[in-house]
């Protein structure tokens, strides 16, 4: 079977199925895209944030009485800190600068593959910013 489908077994493509599914090949794996590139794949836990602090509003954007929620992507390394952040929706006024700010200096419990080791993830973060 393998030798037709591509499919299980050590065929050329090393995954369960047709493509890079989950197994020892690079690729998205099953179930979260790009979150890990190591063997099979996926993350058994996800990042967990254990110092996260608030973001400060700007003076400008406290002075337009802005409010709003700017939503971050994180690669949350192995180590538990932020390596990359991306901003995938801001509101402008120094407050997307801000949220990237302050997630880099939160301090994470990190992902665990199914062996429980240590694992880079992407995670998605959302902070609310509202005037008291």
């Amino acid at each position: 079977m393998k030798n037709n489908s591509d499919s299980t077994g050590p065929g050329k493509k090393h995954s369960i199925g047709a493509g890079g599914g989950m197994g020892d090949d690079e690729g998205p794996g099953a179930g979260r895209g790009d979150s890990y590139g190591g063997p099979y794949a996926n993350v058994a836990t996800l990042p967990q944030c254990v110092y996260c602090p608030d973001p400060q509003y700007t003076d400008e954007a406290r002075e337009a009485k802005l409010q709003g929620k700017v939503t971050l992507r994180v690669l949350v390394s192995a180590g538990g800190r932020a390596a990359q952040v991306q901003i995938i929706q801001g509101i402008g006024m120094g407050l997307d600068e801000r949220a990237m700010e302050t997630v880099r200096g939160w301090k994470f419990v990190a992902a665990r593959d199914a062996a429980r080791r240590n694992v880079p993830a992407w995670i998605t973060i959302e902070l609310i910013f509202r005037l008291i």
